[in-house]
């Protein structure tokens, strides 16, 4: 082979080497050499923003505002009444001597009856409740009679005669030991309002929370409502802690709360917890581009120590819960960003220290 002829295979073989060194060489020094490369360029549209928080103190409460307990129930009962005791009621042909006495009843009856006990007896009794005749009995002892309780009222008449006997001159007679009225009745209070009125200022409230405690003996749920507004509609066993400040500052400040349940709760130690913006606590502002949600976005939080921590990230007001027991804390927040500027207020529920505050 001629010395010309193996100059084109040189550089070729140079050429090669060139390739196999840049390929294995690492980026940084790739980059060095030939800035252009793609896998060179910035990508202007990652979203990476680092804070040092620091030590946040716990908001104090500002007011605290409590409620009377609520028991509200829905109970079946038995109520048993003496309406009529040791009396007689005679009739002849020309003569009678009716007895009569008035009774009331409970509200929200279910079934009564009338206990009749008769000592001495001849013909028949005739028994009337409002003028109405329920019932003829006949003859010494016990005697159970239904009464329909469409029939009565809150305030009743009983009243007893025998009937006419055959004989001009012979006389019919009963003597009462006692009539006795069993009635099953449901003994009710399934709901009741307290007014309230939140004395800050709404636009200083960082929020409002409903608290209180349960005891639940029923399958029902309860309802609670803020004026007109119905805050939850569930079966509450365990407390509950919920954020009502949207429905408080809708009534203006002031309202009535109302407990309702077909069932059988009792309430107690009911509270609002109202808590203040305080201004020392600072915000973060941070950009996001449109290229940045085509991935997700996390908000990640590292702290000093392990151990419980509990507070809320208001992302452009949106509130996001931290409750973490780790050092290291993170969640995808695309759903809380806006394109352009954004801003994260950190509100401790304890006093909690954050060594960085990153959003990437």
């Amino acid at each position: 082979m001629s010395r010309k002829g193996a100059v084109p295979i040189i550089v070729m073989a140079i050429g090669i080497l060139m390739l196999i060194y840049m390929y294995f060489l690492p980026v940084s020094e790739k980059c060095k050499l030939i800035p252009s490369l793609p896998e060179c360029q910035i990508n202007t549209s990652e979203t990476s923003m680092s804070f040092v928080p620091g030590l946040l103190n716990r908001q104090d409460t500002a007011g605290v505002y409590l409620l009377k307990d609520v028991k509200l129930f829905n109970q079946n009962n038995v109520d048993a009444a003496i309406v009529l005791k040791n009396t007689k009621t005679e009739r002849g042909w020309f003569y009678s001597s009716p007895e009569q006495e008035t009774f009331s009843i409970q509200e929200n009856g279910k079934d009564a009856r009338l206990l009749v006990s008769v000592n001495r007896a001849s013909g028949n009794l005739r028994i009337y409740i409002n003028g109405k005749k329920v019932a003829v009995i006949r003859g010494a002892g016990d005697h159970l009679i239904p009464i329909d309780v469409k029939n009565l009222e809150a305030k009743n008449t009983i009243k007893i005669i025998p009937t006419i006997p055959w004989l001009p001159f012979s006389v019919n007679s009963y003597e009462i030991n006692k009539i006795t009225l069993k009635e099953d009745y449901t003994f009710t209070q399934n709901r009741i309002s307290y007014p309230f009125a939140i004395k800050e200022n709404p636009g200083n409230i960082l929020d409002i929370k409903l608290i209180l405690d349960t005891d639940c003996l029923t399958d029902e749920s309860m309802s609670i409502w803020i004026g007109k507004d119905k805050i939850i509609d569930d079966k509450i066993c365990n407390g509950l802690n919920k954020d009502i400040t949207d429905a408080v500052k809708a009534n203006n400040m002031a309202a009535n709360i109302t407990f309702a349940s077909e069932g059988n709760y009792y309430i107690d130690d009911i509270m609002f917890d109202v808590r203040m913006k305080e201004s020392n606590w600072p915000t973060y502002y941070f950009s996001v581009s449109d290229k940045s949600f085509e991935s997700q976005i996390m908000l990640k939080m590292q702290f000093n120590e392990t151990g419980t921590k509990k507070l809320t990230a208001y992302i452009n007001g949106i509130a996001l819960s931290v409750d973490t027991v780790k050092k290291d804390w993170q969640s995808v927040v695309n759903k809380y960003l806006n394109n352009g500027t954004n801003s994260i207020l950190l509100i401790p529920e304890e006093t909690v220290t954050i060594t960085k505050l990153e959003i990437k």
